[in-house]
């Protein structure tokens, strides 16, 4: 399981697993502003992984996996791919499947601010921001960057020869964290007795991980943080990029979210999938279960089926709304064994 799905209280996006590195490779756009980041996969727990090395020239950073998986070393490609060879793009957001596409390179040389990329077009919603590019023989062909400019049907991907002289200047810290200095693109690694904030090579200002602290919400976040602790879970884990949590509860999964605009905090319980062919007794006990339910309406979405919360946020405080959140976690876990067991729903 080399595809790791990364999220921050600002922004979310993919991340590699680099077993022979012990170190997962995501985009450093994607972690900016964080000391470390929620991390989750196939076969893996949610866990928070602090943010080791930061490269705003190459846009990079990488995480430390606190408990290694067993996993055979992935391959770096060790040249550039050329134009007309296959890649396949590999990516995944919090909570949804795994996404592939296929394609081929299209241009093996494409220079943007003094970079060379190469760009492939394989699409099809799976080359989120540091997600993999990989060759037909499963080696890491390249990091998938940004849409090209003139066209957003094609990816810019950083080629892994780059990244491989990246961990190569990196692992010569021997572990410490670093920053790469976008004026003289070097290294500064933690503790060597130089001035914090600053360049060890060329006095150019920089951020370390170190310096950084993770951000605490205000305002309508921190009492819906502080909610979601009052139930026993932990913020942190929940945050999945901005204004949005996911909390498993049992069998069940809750997404809540906040709408600036419209001043609604919403709760979705994602219980279960509609069958094939869903029988009539199904929605007649979904209509019933809406006039019965308090506070609580049940509806579908593509072939989801969801329980919904709704609560504007000026009558939100953590003693009016806990037991409303409770009420839905409780009536998720047990809703989706129902649906699932007396209806044919699928999970």
């Amino acid at each position: 399981m080399y595809v790791f799905q990364v999220a921050t209280p600002f922004s979310t996006g993919t991340g590699i697993y680099l077993p022979q590195y012990k170190l997962i490779v995501t985009n450093e756009h994607v972690v900016r502003d964080s000391a470390s980041v929620v991390i989750g996969g196939e076969g893996a727990a949610e866990q928070l992984a602090p943010v080791i090395y930061l490269d705003p020239y190459y846009d990079l950073a990488f995480l430390r996996l606190q408990e290694s998986n067993e996993l055979p070393p992935l391959p770096l490609a060790a040249h550039l791919p050329g134009v007309g060879q296959t890649v396949t793009a590999m990516g995944q957001h919090f909570g949804e499947h795994r996404r592939e596409a296929t394609g081929r390179v299209v241009e093996d040389s494409f220079l943007r601010h003094g970079i060379a990329f190469f760009v492939h077009d394989a699409r099809q919603g799976s080359t989120q921001s540091g997600s993999g590019a990989y060759g037909v023989g499963g080696e890491l062909l390249g990091i998938n960057m940004l849409d090209a400019p003139d066209d957003e049907g094609r990816t810019l991907a950083l080629p892994a020869t780059v990244l491989g002289k990246v961990l190569e200047d990196f692992t010569g810290g021997n572990g410490r964290p670093a920053t790469r200095c976008f004026e003289c693109r070097q290294l500064t690694f933690e503790g060597n007795g130089h001035t914090r904030g600053r360049c060890a090579h060329c006095g150019s200002e920089l951020i370390l991980p170190g310096q950084l602290e993770d951000a605490e919400p205000t305002g309508v976040n921190a009492t819906i943080e502080a909610i979601i602790r009052a139930g026993g879970h932990d913020p942190r884990l929940a945050r999945r990029g901005p204004n949005l949590w996911n909390i498993r509860q049992g069998s069940a999964t809750i997404q809540i979210a906040y709408h600036e605009e419209s001043g609604l905090v919403t709760g979705d319980a994602h219980l279960c999938q509609l069958p094939e062919a869903p029988s009539p007794d199904l929605f007649a006990y979904l209509l019933r279960e809406n006039a019965l339910t308090r506070q609580l309406s049940f509806s579908t979405y593509g072939r989801d089926i969801i329980l919904s919360l709704l609560i504007y946020d000026r009558y939100l405080t953590v003693d009016t709304a806990l037991p409303r959140f409770e009420y839905l976690f409780e009536q998720a876990d047990a809703y989706d064994n129902i649906l699932v067991e007396r209806y044919g729903a699928g999970w």
